[in-house]
């Protein structure tokens, strides 16, 4: 009998050794199962991500479009604004009208030119002081 212990002890080993394969078998078909799932869930999102960064570049590439049509538009505004008056510009023509205006100014007639020059031509041309006295008198009645 001590055969037959050994036969059966064998027999129980083997069977152990394949239990154990079995076992060691089921484990690789799950680990297969997770790293297809994982392969699956990698590529996904690697195509996620593809597509996202392409929607980006996309997005990117309107914005530099839309901002060198602003630069565009700046520069012609820009043009446009040259040919705009300047507000110093409005004033200098505001002071020439004001030195022109016809009713704060005060003009001679020819009949006073004329008178003008004739004393004047009498009494052998005028004087810097008469000069002075009647552009004086021209400014008094301006204001």
């Amino acid at each position: 009998m001590p055969q037959q212990d050994l036969v059966n002890q064998l027999v129980d080993r083997v069977n152990d050794f394949n239990r154990r394969i079995r076992d060691l078998e089921e484990k690789v078909r799950n680990i297969n199962a997770r790293v297809n799932t994982l392969d699956d869930s990698l590529l996904k999102k690697t195509k996620s991500l593809s597509d996202d960064i392409q929607d980006i570049n996309d997005d990117m590439s309107e914005i530099r479009d839309r901002i060198a049509n602003l630069e565009v538009d700046i520069k012609e505004i820009n043009r446009e604004k040259r040919k705009f008056v300047t507000s110093q510009e409005i004033e200098e023509i505001e002071n020439y009208m004001d030195l022109m205006n016809p009713i704060n100014s005060s003009f001679m007639t020819k009949k006073e030119v004329k008178k003008l020059i004739d004393e004047n031509n009498s009494n052998g041309g005028l004087s810097k002081e008469e000069v002075e006295r009647i552009v004086e008198k021209k400014l008094r009645q301006k204001d």
